[in-house]
């Protein structure tokens, strides 16, 4: 068990779900997003998701996509971010990180050096964003290495729901996987749909080791609880905390964090 697997397991002895937060790494700028970890651990964030921003995060929302490109306006070398997140680590060696990206960043830094560099800055675990989409290669080229260095790859079950992932997720998800909410035939989520909870039921009938998390959608207190309602471990939210990153609302931020958290304890 790493740092990840001890959060996940200490929230879940409490009667709780645990919290994931996206942090857009880089947006607007290093020493900003420091500052915003701060206000993430502080607010009730259990585990942080450090975002290298790609050239074309064509999974996520427009507020992600414009965060990315305001970091690379910043900083287009990827080394700079991991020299951030080694100096982020020395600081906080108890916390569990993970960072996601998506191959463009993958191809353009070279399998080899990416994974050593997740495993000099002792990182958890890695999300390929685009998992699902990509030719294979860089997952085949990438999953030995991951697992010589003892880093989790994070696997990802997107909307709509495709029965061909669960074998894999049942024999080799590790920490948490991510579940993409239901969204309706417009790509909307007005609310968390109860029909989750079938397919949440689902995955953990793989017999998987890894806690299911549910992810899209959850913007507030009152989809949180609807979140709960439907049994998952936990719960990711990434663009509602970058909206108000993007304006340099730091309260409010911390405010949403911590309703969020706190509408997650039954």
């Amino acid at each position: 068990m790493n740092r990840l697997d001890n959060r996940i397991q200490e929230v879940l002895r409490r009667g709780e779900k645990f919290l994931c937060c996206v942090l857009p790494l880089g947006d607007p700028d290093f020493k900003t997003s420091r500052h915003i970890l701060e206000i993430f651990l502080k607010s009730g964030v259990d585990i942080v998701e450090f975002m290298l921003p790609s050239q074309d995060p064509y999974f996520d929302s427009q507020p992600i996509a414009d965060s990315n490109r305001r970091a690379l306006a910043t900083e287009t070398n990827y080394e700079m971010y991991f020299k951030a997140i080694a100096e982020i680590r020395d600081d906080y060696p108890d916390e569990p990180f993970e960072v996601m990206t998506y191959s463009d960043v993958i191809r353009n830094v070279g399998i080899s050096q990416f994974v050593d560099s997740l495993r000099e800055a002792e990182i958890e675990a890695h999300l390929l964003a685009d998992s699902t989409a990509i030719a294979p290669d860089i997952i085949q080229d990438m999953d030995p290495l991951l697992e010589e260095a003892g880093i989790y790859r994070i696997r990802f079950m997107p909307h709509p729901f495709q029965e061909s992932l669960l074998d894999d997720i049942g024999q080799h998800a590790r920490g948490f996987m991510i579940l993409q909410s239901i969204a309706d035939k417009s790509g909307n989520r007005m609310n968390v749909a109860e029909g989750n909870r079938e397919l949440i039921t689902k995955i953990r009938a793989t017999g998987t080791q890894a806690a299911v998390m549910l992810g899209y959608g959850i913007n507030n207190p009152t989809r949180a609880k609807e979140a709960v309602a439907v049994d998952p471990d936990g719960m990711i939210v990434g663009t509602a905390v970058i909206e108000r990153i993007a304006v340099g609302d730091y309260s409010g931020l911390a405010e949403l964090i911590r309703g969020i958290k706190d509408a997650m304890i039954p």
